[in-house]
């Protein structure tokens, strides 16, 4: 019996030192495995080449993001490269050029050229939370990538109201409201279309595309999948008629019949003719020393109380081409961060975070807006996204010439009917090549 228990011992110790030998219960092996750091990209030397194709230049570019970025990320040599005169992204890859981000808010020239490559494995891996984000910013994202998502916003920016208060002052009428409808703004328009003094005033001009491409109503102008027109149906076609009327008050009319974008600014905020030019906020800067303006949120639908326009994103897109993925995401994880939010928005740029707290301080950097209505800035409720396709640019360009059409005579159906077939023309073309 005691020969039996000394057995069953000596069995057992035999066990324990086997199972020791083999790792189990915590060996050395594991103990390494576990103690081995994760590698921070961020820490590690990195080459990161952003293309910008905003058309600001690179000063102000480094003012908007690479300084901060350079601070961020010492152990990282940025070049920065902004799309003005011959640097443009065909160009470069050409020359090959290795592109790691793309900075854009359409995403249009990302696809053109196959340079888009869907994030979802790095956000997963350095656990970024979309959930902070204005949702549109994402749906566009989601629609662009069907499901993945090529980029991360970093700044938004939406359609409103600049006025002239001078010459609401002058001719004692009352601002442009808080809520104000289309119909009545089309009724301010029309009281503040006049002349005086041998001066021709008008009431309104506008970003004619901006407003198309960024609609209320939340209607695509091209189907997403062929590019083909959806000018002639609703709700885009309502949204066409609705800014047309605007040209057709006597004395508001396109200069000349011909629309661009500097004959409908210019006389606004240089020659001071005008009393309300709707665009895309951010224009403070370019203002802040020849017109006395203030915003007012962009006009409504009846029905539809408290919808802006569109978000009109700026994201930065992480390329296919980039040959060091992990260290460039840090770059675009970085930009949605709570730091560079507050960063970002004290410069006038408006958040793209759910809490909008960082914009308690807008602008905060900028002494030519202090006092300003900049809360009209963000509407209550961005509209849903739209897809914009790789033949964007055709479409705002027959939109435009089917605008141009009405203002000499030509009734909306036609005028419509003809830049459809000349927009699905062109992308017919555009594909067969």
């Amino acid at each position: 019996m005691r020969q039996k228990k000394w057995t069953i011992v000596v069995w057992m110790l035999v066990l324990s030192l086997f199972t020791a030998a083999c790792g189990g219960g915590g060996g050395a092996a594991d103990k390494k495995k576990e103690e081995t750091p994760v590698v921070d990209p961020a820490a590690q030397p990195a080459e990161v080449v952003i293309y910008d194709t905003t058309g600001e230049k690179l000063e102000l570019l480094m003012d908007k993001y690479g300084n901060k970025l350079k601070e961020k990320f010492p152990k990282y040599t940025f070049e920065i490269i902004p799309q003005v005169n011959s640097q443009t992204l065909p160009t470069l890859i050409t020359s090959g050029k290795t592109i790691d981000i793309v900075v854009e808010s359409t995403g249009v020239n990302l696809m053109n050229y196959n340079l888009q490559s869907d994030i979802s494995d790095l956000i997963t891996k350095y656990k970024v939370d979309l959930n902070r984000l204005e949702p549109t910013t994402i749906e566009l994202q989601r629609k662009m990538a069907a499901g993945g998502i090529y980029g991360l916003p970093s700044w938004t920016r939406s359609l409103i109201i600049y006025y002239n208060k001078d010459l609401f002052d002058k001719f004692g009428i009352p601002y442009p409201k808080e809520g104000i409808t289309w119909d009545e703004l089309y009724a301010l328009a029309r009281t503040m279309t006049r002349q005086d003094g041998g001066t021709n005033y008008k009431g309104v001009t506008m970003a004619f595309d901006f407003g198309l491409m960024l609609n209320q109503l939340e209607s695509p102008t091209q189907d997403p999948k062929t590019g083909k027109a959806l000018f002639l149906q609703d709700p885009i076609k309502k949204v066409f008629e609705n800014q047309a009327r605007f040209y057709q008050i006597a004395g508001n009319e396109l200069p000349g019949n011909r629309y661009y974008l500097d004959n409908q600014q210019s006389p606004f905020y240089k020659d001071k003719t005008v009393a309300m030019f709707l665009t895309l906020s951010g224009a403070e800067k370019m203002y802040k020393e020849s017109v006395n303006w203030d915003v007012a949120p962009y006009p409504t639908w009846e029905g539809k109380p408290g919808i802006g326009s569109q978000s009109y994103p700026t994201y930065f897109f992480l390329t296919s081409a980039s040959k060091n993925r992990d260290a460039a995401f840090q770059v675009l994880s970085y930009t949605v961060s709570d730091e560079f939010q507050k960063f970002s928005a004290r410069a006038g740029n408006i958040t793209i975070l759910k809490d909008t707290s960082a914009m308690k301080d807008f602008a905060a950097d900028l002494p030519y807006v202090k006092g300003k209505n900049l809360k009209a800035m963000i509407p209550k409720k961005y509209a849903a996204p739209t897809l914009k396709t790789k033949y964007n640019a055709t479409a705002n360009k027959e939109l435009l010439a089917a605008l141009e059409a009405v203002t000499k005579g030509t009734d909306v159906n036609t005028a419509l009917r003809d830049a459809a077939e000349r927009n699905d023309k062109q992308v017919t073309s555009e594909q067969s090549k």
